[in-house]
């Protein structure tokens, strides 16, 4: 009959073929993961210039719309005094 160290050598022998195919397959998991994580780096990288490309648009487009308000204003005031001078 075998020994402790013996049954326990078995033992590790066993479990580790056992575990042969999922180290195998999680190997090809993690590498899938990598060359994901490869593809997606200059996709994130675009997201990114694409939403600052965003925020100075918005900043643009807000202060042209503020430009076009104040416009509006000078013209409504320009238009109330023309009113009350035609009124007098």
């Amino acid at each position: 009959m075998p020994d402790n160290k013996e049954l326990v050598n078995m033992l590790r022998a066993v479990i580790q073929e056992e575990l042969k195919p999922i180290n195998e397959r999680l190997d090809r998991v993690e590498q899938g993961q990598q060359e994901t994580n490869k593809r997606l780096t200059p996709i994130e990288a675009a997201v990114n210039d694409l939403k600052a490309i965003n925020r100075r648009s918005h900043k643009e487009a807000f202060s042209q719309l503020n430009a076009i308000w104040d416009d509006v204003k000078r013209i409504e005031n320009r238009l109330d005094v023309q009113e009350k001078k035609s009124i007098r």
